[in-house]
Parts: structure tokens; sequence; C-alpha cells
């Protein structure tokens, strides 16, 4: 513990220059304790009496504080400033510094002689060791050293306050108390205080995942079964130990609960055994916490009962000093003269033996699990008993379990003959179920879920915390399992629960390979050995060395030897904590020499220079680099449908703009960027924050930009098509195509064509559609047949998927579906997967418009897959009511009607209005055939009110056919007439020859049953 004296002037002739380490960023808990009116201790007394009075308080302070592993930042005359988590991170700081807080206030209540006031906050500072010849100050910088100032001055005396994020880092082990709230300054948010009142070294155990409600247990059915197997022959008689290894967080106490919840062990009687890298004062020692432990689980409490029954167990089975050991392990002093002649050492040896002995003594009467979970921790004596336990419960009903982690030294190490289990991260299709069971299946939140997957990489730990985080910060809102997108704007943050587990595991490192990691770290998750040396803090020699050390110790996996040597961080967080402690004054050069290297790498053997430039171009602060890779690796990630990515590169060559002048030239491409972020969020089901596309359209008329100003127009139709204002959109199409005019490039008429069709195609325009679809699809046939145009994608393919649909309506079935065949193989050949599944639906809705339901199903399965898979949310709503009607229509009724609704909430969560009225008449139809009548005209009134507020004629006319139907199944004659006759006057007014057919074989069939004249 370093003990700073206090700073002198700077100007002191003997300070000399100051030496400082590098500054870096932790996650701490800050502890201020204040000795309570310290001026009336030390007035009217000699300087000496009253310098040793103050001395040995704040010995008490200092002390309480080396005791839970803090560092004393400043000692300040009449109390001190602590640090828990820096130097050195520590994964339980903030627990620690309530623990030195509780022992602190106590030690004041205690004496009579002193009172303190005591002030605790976590979260992120910069930390940085100053130097001179004669002081060393242990500077931290924050907005949490502040509040915990504060929180100090607002104590009671002899009393502890605390921060809700203190509090939020201690899941378990703190009683508190509500205590109103404080402010930094006017302006700022009000901070929430809590009175600490008391405080337990303890930690979330597999006791604690048994009774917790909702978890979720994914993904451990194996080891699952080797554990139950294992109680199973215990049962029997024949004990074992097995150890569980796993890295802190992959599952190994939900496991264990999961092992406790099983039929398996309701025999057993179960005695845990927690291990912890703290004690406070007067806790028991390792051996006396496993006999009370024993005791309690056997017995159900610490009386003389129990402590007779253990005692005489012991004695039964291990021999009369074997008892006395557990009667003092029990806390009844023995009186044996035998055991009063024993050395410390020999009554270590009987109390390891009385245990084991009272174990299998036990077990004769109950079998016993026996968890012991950390043992990475575990010390000296505790280390003797499970070698003990090992030995001695083979022939027993006895079933030793263990839990451990790998890269941690210390505690025990189990013999090869303990059967040892390693837990590996869950497969992404389980922390896939994992999201979707706490998440639920918001359309919205599948960018996201992919973010925390990739970020979690497979550790429950980490999954669960990063949802909690998301919740706090408002990502998300809902309640479990109804989850959906919250703040827009609101960025991932790094759980500081999960930052201090890795940090902890990183300042573990030596200095170098610790440096090596956090500078690797800011070239990205996978680390480009050529650009490493470019960024480097210790010399090239050394490097290999330090690599291997990092491999060693599982930061680090080999992912690529040719045509460079390439390594991953293992876990994406590791490299998040990493890049995380660096300053931003350190980080930015550092950007600036891997952009440098970048530069004179070529995309040939470095696959994503462009999207690598992109990054360190906008952290090195390089504007215009910046701006122009960032355009560039976004049109790349639009083109192969990585749509998030697009628009995080397009987001970030915006911000560069900012930094540039405003030319004719930049304000142009500040268009094109307020156009491409629009572009990739229609996909992703993702709404407009404010309107871009209408800045883009009067910046674009500002500089009389009529090409710009078509794009942005067109690109704002597609928005209220999307979104239901029909007519807005047809509207605005055709003025977008007027506006062009002559000009502009033939990808964008083509696109201009494309959207008017389509939307006429949704109005029921038929006619006019085919025409706009017809231009759309000879232009991109004579120019580029197989080109992608942005989000379109295919032209000629998405052209003929509107093509067949619109002839499919007007009757043209066989036209419909050649036209969508040759479209779908243009579509397959290259390759891109909007364009694939768009005729896929489209194809499928064909073939149901047919009745041709079991040609559907391969397709329909195949759209969601792709859809599913890139995330394509526009298309989710159609595609699963799609599915679900064809299923049901081939003998899946229950199955159908499942997805039918599943496609109803998904289009209502996105505000997708136009898929839910031709879902709600295929639901109409199927409610009809098991005689659901209510249900059925329900549905069908429901699409007609949907498509007439949207301005859909078309699907307004199949409503009425659908109503017409319902009414007349339930002998509502008149009604059904009179919506039979609207389906029939909008089937010719818009040439819709399967529902003018379907109109008049229901009226031959009302004809010949005398319903109907």
């Amino acid at each position: 513990m370093p003990a700073p004296s206090a700073t002198p002037p700077t100007d002191s002739p003997d300070s000399g220059p100051a030496r400082r380490n590098s500054a870096e960023r932790k996650v701490v808990t800050v502890l201020f304790a204040d000795i309570v009116e310290s001026s009336s201790m030390v007035s009217g007394r000699d300087p000496e009496e009253a310098d040793q009075t103050l001395l040995t308080i704040l010995q008490i302070l200092t002390d309480a504080v080396e005791r839970y592993g803090g560092t004393v930042a400043q000692v300040l005359g009449d109390g001190i400033m602590a640090v828990f988590g820096a130097p050195s991170a520590l994964e339980d700081h903030a627990l620690r510094a309530c623990l030195a807080a509780q022992d602190i206030a106590r030690s004041a209540i205690d004496s009579d002689e002193f009172k303190v006031r005591i002030g605790i906050s976590s979260g992120e500072v910069v930390a940085q060791i100053i130097e001179t010849g004669v002081w060393t100050d242990y500077r931290t910088v924050g907005e949490t050293v502040h509040v915990a100032a504060k929180l100090q001055q607002r104590a009671q005396p002899n009393s502890v306050l605390l921060s809700r994020e203190t509090l939020d880092l201690v899941p378990k082990g703190l009683t508190v108390r509500p205590a109103g709230e404080l402010r930094l300054a006017a302006t700022a948010e009000p901070v929430t205080a809590f009175a600490l009142e008391a405080a337990r070294a303890m930690r979330r155990t597999a006791m604690d995942l048994l009774s917790a409600e909702g978890t979720l247990f994914v993904g451990r059915q194996p080891e699952l079964a080797v554990l139950a197997g294992a109680l199973r022959q215990a049962e029997r008689g024949r004990g074992a130990c097995a150890i569980l290894i796993g890295e802190a967080g992959i599952g190994k106490s939900r496991l264990t609960g999961e092992l406790m919840r099983s039929p398996e062990a309701a025999a057993f009687t179960i005695a845990i055994w927690p291990q912890f890298p703290i004690r406070r004062l007067g806790d028991p020692d390792d051996l006396e916490a496993a006999a009370r432990c024993l005791a309690l689980s056997v017995c159900g409490e610490m009386s003389d009962p129990a402590v007779g029954r253990l005692t005489a167990a012991a004695t039964r089975n291990g021999g009369e000093l074997a008892g006395e050991a557990m009667r003092e392990l029990l806390g009844q002093p023995s009186v044996h003269p035998l055991w009063q002649g024993l050395d410390p050492a020999q009554k270590a040896d009987f109390s390891v033996e009385g245990l084991v002995a009272a174990i299998r003594e036990l077990s004769a009467e109950r079998p016993l699990l026996i968890l012991v979970e950390d043992a990475h921790w575990t010390r000296g004596l505790t280390n003797r008993l499970l070698d003990a336990l090992v030995e001695g419960v083979e022939d027993t009903r006895v079933f030793v379990l263990v839990t451990s982690r790998p890269d941690t030294p210390g505690g025990w190490t189990a013999a090869d003959s303990v059967h040892a289990i390693a837990l590996e991260p869950l497969e992404p299709l389980q922390a896939d179920e994992f999201l979707d069971h706490w998440l639920g299946h918001s359309p919205s939140l599948a960018d996201l879920k992919a973010r925390v997957a990739a970020q979690s990489q497979g550790v429950p730990l980490y999954l669960e915390e990063s949802l909690r985080t998301l919740e706090t910060t408002g990502v998300i809102v809902g309640s479990p399992g109804r989850y959906s997108l919250g703040k827009a704007d609101a960025r991932m943050s790094l759980p500081a629960t999960v930052h201090g587990l890795l940090a902890s595991r990183i300042d573990a490192l030596e200095p170098g390979p610790r440096r090596v990691l956090m500078h690797a770290a800011v070239i990205g998750t996978s680390v480009d050995l050529g650009l490493l040396r470019a960024v480097s803090p210790i010399p090239a020699a050394d490097l290999p060395s330090a690599l291997a050390r990092l491999e060693q110790s599982g930061f680090f996996a080999r992912s690529r030897l040719l045509p460079n040597l390439e390594l991953t961080f293992r876990h994406a967080l590791v490299q998040e904590v990493a890049y995380a402690t660096l300053t931003k004054r350190e980080r930015q050069p550092l950007h600036g020499r891997v952009l440098h290297a970048l530069r004179r790498r070529s995309d040939r053997n470095l696959p994503n220079r462009a999207e690598l430039v992109a990054h360190h171009a906008f952290y090195a602060e390089d504007w215009p680099l910046a701006c122009a890779y960032g355009r560039r690796a976004g049109r790349r990630a639009e083109m192969r449908c990585k749509h998030f990515d697009a628009g995080r590169f397009y987001e970030q060559a915006l911000k560069a703009l900012d930094h540039l002048p405003d030319t004719r030239r930049n304000i142009q491409r500040r268009i094109d960027l307020w156009v491409g972020i629009p572009l990739v969020l229609l996909p992703q089901g993702r709404q407009l924050a404010g309107d871009p596309l209408e800045e883009a359209r009067d910046m674009a008329l500002g500089i009389d930009d009529r090409i710009r100003y078509a794009r942005a127009t067109s690109l704002k139709a597609s928005f209220q098509w999307v979104y239901g204002v029909l007519d807005g959109a047809i509207a605005l199409s055709r003025s977008a195509l007027d506006h062009l005019g002559n000009q502009g490039t033939m990808e964008l008429r083509i696109q201009g064509l494309m959207r008017l069709g389509g939307m006429l195609v949704d109005k029921g325009h038929f006619p006019e559609a085919q025409e706009k679809l017809e231009q759309a699809r000879t232009l991109a046939l004579a120019h580029a047949p197989r080109a992608r145009f942005g989000l379109t994608a295919v032209a000629v393919a998405i052209t003929a998927a509107y093509q067949g649909r619109c002839l499919a309506e007007l009757g043209r079935d066989d036209e419909a579906v050649q036209v969508m065949l040759h479209a779908l193989d243009i579509a397959e050949e290259v390759g891109h997967a909007f364009s694939v599944s768009s005729v896929k639906v489209h194809l499928a809705l064909v073939h149901i418009i047919g009745g041709r339901f079991a040609e559907a199903l391969p397709l329909l399965k195949d759209a969601v897959t792709i859809t599913e898979a890139t995330r394509l949310h526009i298309f989710q709503p159609i595609t699963l009511g799609a599915l679900g009607y064809a299923i049901a229509r081939t003998g899946g009724a229950a199955e159908g009607a499942r997805l039918l609704n599943a496609s109803l909430e998904q289009a209502h969560i996105l505000n997708h209005s136009l898929p839910r009225p031709r879902i709600l008449n295929w639901m109409s139809d199927l409610a009809l055939e098991t005689a659901q009548h209510d249900t059925a005209i329900g549905c069908a009134a429901n699409a007609l009110g949907i498509a007439t507020d949207a301005g859909q004629l078309s699907e307004q006319g199949w409503s009425h056919f659908a109503l017409a139907q319902a009414f007349t199944a339930t002998a509502q004659h008149r009604e059904a007439m009179e919506h039979l006759a609207a389906a029939e006057t909008m089937s010719r007014q818009l040439s819709m020859l399967p529902l003018s057919d379907r109109c008049r074989t229901f009226r031959r069939c009302l004809a010949a049953s005398g319903q109907v004249t």
C-alpha cells in the first residue's frame, strides 16, 4: 500500500521534476473518510500530541483500506481518500470499499473517541501516479471522485453513504436504505444516495440461482447429464469428486444450480462451501466455515444438539480426537486432555480428519452433495480438506462438486483422479435462444441482439450484464420477453461489472504484455501482426514473446496465418476493456499510426482495408480520409446487406464532414449521406429520427441540384410507402421522376420507375404499374441486366418480382410465373440476399393467389431463412404471414395460425400497415373454415379499415369479398350482398380477374342454394 505524504508546493527546491506514468482510465470505487470535528480534537493541544492523536485514528482508516486491497491515494490531515480497483483492477472493488467503510465506522462507534463520515461512489476515473524525489501522488480525476466527496460531506457521523453505481456493482452482500438525492451542480442530474447498514463478504452462488425466478438454462445438457449420473452413482454408495472448470461468467454456478434443481438431487442433503477472495475481521477460518456450513445443512441450525450430532458422527468414524476437533470447529472448546496437549499443526490434521469422518458417517443416513464454489480462492487448510475428501469419499454416498477458474493463480489443484469438466462458451444458436427468451422477438432488436451476441461471445454472464446495462441506459424498454428498442441514439456501453472482472485479468499481466494488449485493442478485435508492429509499445524483438504470453493466458487466438499472421481477441469484451483503459489523449495518435501503416498496405493482403481505414481515420481525426473511406466502407457494407455496418460508416462520414469546409462538393456529400443513412434503415424496419430526407431535399434545392433532390424525394417516397402513406408516396415518386427529367444517371431513373411501379401494385393500379415496371425492366436489360442498384439491388429481378404479382392479380398467371422464375435465376446467379428473398416472396404470393400452396411453401421457408439471417425486417411480416397461410392450407392449422399471429404482431411492432390487410384476410379465411364466424368477420372488417386508410384498393376488394363470405356464414344476407357487390365493382375497376372469378363463383353458389336470386 503506497503511503503518500502530503503534496508539497510546486515551487519547492527539493521536489525536482515530476515523473508521471501513463494515465489510464479505470473503473474504480472511491472512498472518502473524514474525521468529524477534528479541529476540536486538536484545539489547545501540543502539536506533537495533536499529531499523534490524528495519526492513531488515520492508522485505523488506512489499515481498513489495506485489509481489503485498496490504495490510499491521499492523506488529507483529518481524513483519507482511498481507491479500490487501481492501480491494479479488482473485480469486486465496490464490495471491498463497503467492507472497509463498515470496519472504519464500527471502529469509530466502538472507540467513543472519534467519529467519521464516509462517502463511496463507483465509476470511471483517470488515474496516474506522479512521483518526485520526495513525494508520490496517486492522482484520480473524474465525477466519481466528486460524488464520493459530496456523499462524505452529507453523511451523518459514523455513517456511510454510497451511490447507486456502487450498489449496482454488488449483487449480494449489502443492506442499505434510501438516503435521498444530492446534486454536484445546479444543472447536473441528481445522484441517489443510500445509507449502508451492513456489508458481508458474499458472492452470488448456485443457491441464489436455484431460488431465482425466470432463469433460463441453455446449452449445458450434456454436462448436466454427466453430473446427474454421478449423483445416481453416489446415492448407490459409489462416491466421487468432480471439478467444473471455466472462465468467470461461463455458467458454472448456473449449471450447479440446475443440478440442485434436478430430480437426482432431491434425495441429497446439500452443503455449499463458497470461497471468497476477501475476509472480514472476525470471520471464521476456513475449516470452521466448512464445519458450520455442514451443521446448518444437516441439522438446519447451529445449536448444542447440532454440535453434538456432528461431534458424535466424527467420533464414530474417525476416533475420539476427530470428534474433539469437530467440537472445537463448531465453537465449543474441548477440555479433553489429549486435545489440550496437541500443537496447532496436529490440531489442524485432526480437524481435517474430523470433517471427513463426519461427512462419511452422515452420508450413511442421507446422501451428501458438497458444493465448493470458486476453489481458485481456496487457501491452505481448505486445499488439504479437499484433497482428503477426494481420497475419502470413494466408498460413501458423497458427491463433491468443485468449481474453479483456469486463469486465476493459486487455489486448489485437483488430482488426476478427479473428473474434470471444462465448460466452453455457448454456441451461437444457444446464445440466440438466450437473447430471444429475455428480449422477445421484436424485429427492432435484431441488430442489437447480433451485437450483444458478438460482443459477449457465448459467455452467459456477459450476456446477462449486457442486457441489464441496456435496460438501465434506456437502449431497450419493456419487460422480460417483451422488450423493444428504446432510445434510438443510445450507445451500447460496457457493463461495469464485466469491466472489473476483465480488467483484473488484464492487470494481472506483466507490464510488457499488458501494454501490448492495450495497444492491440486499438486495432480492433482482429489484430494484423503488421499493424501491431506499427503501434507496439515494446521493441520488435520482444514482441513475439509477449504475444506468446498473451496467447498462453487466453487473451489471443491465431485466426489467420497467410498471407500474414492475424490474431483475434478471444473475447470482444476484453478488447473493449483494454481499449477503454487507454485515455483518449493516448488513443488518437495510436489510431494515427495504424492509419499510416494501413495506407502502405493493399486490399489484396488485407481484405477489409477500406473498413479499417474508415475506422482509424475517424478516431485519428483525419477528417478528409474519414469522410472518403466512411462513404466507401458504407457502400461496401450496403452491397453485402450489412445494413447496420453501413449505417455506422455513413454516420461517421457525416460527423467527419462537420469538420470540413462547406464547399459545394461537401454539401453534395452531406446530401448523399443523408440519403444513404435512411436507405440502410429501411430494410431493418427502423424509422427515421428526425427528417434527414427533408433536410437533404431542402439542401439540394439550395444548391440547385435536381438529381440529388430527385434521389432524396424518391427515397422519402419509399418510407411513406412502407409505412402506409401510399397516396403521398406515389405523389412524391412522380415528383422525383418529374424533377429528374432527362438528367441523372440511369441507375436513379431505374430506381425511380421501380419504386413507383411497386407502389402502384400495392395501390391496385395494375395497368399503370405494369407500364412503369416494364419501362424499368427494359432500361435495366439494355444497360446492366445483372447490376446492383443500391438497396433495390438487381433491377431486373426486382422489377420482375413486382411484375409477377401484378400479372397474377390481372389473371395472367402463367405469364407471371415465367417472368418470376427468370427473375429468380438472375437473383440467385448474382447472389444478392435482398433480391433473392424479394423474388421468392413475390413468387410465393403468385402461387397463393393461384391456390398452389404446396409450391409456395419451399419458397417461403427459404425467404424466412434469408430475411432472418440478413435481418431484412421489411419483408418479415408478409413472409411469415404467407408461410403461415400456406402451412395452414396444407394441413398444419395450428402452426399456420401461430405464424399468422406472429406476422401480424411484427407488422404492428414495425408500424407496417401495408401487409396487414392481406394477413388479416388470410386469418379470416381460416377462421371461416373452422366456423369461427365472429373472428372471420372481425379480421376481414379490420383488414378493410386498414386498407381503406392506406388507400390499398386491391386489398379493399379482397376484404369486401372476405366479409361477403363471413356474413353469409352467419346468415346476414343483406350485409353479405353489399360487400359482394363492392368486391365485384372493385374487381372490374381494377381488372382483377382472380377476384372477379371468385366473386362470380360465390354468387353462383349462393344462387344454387337459394340464398340469392
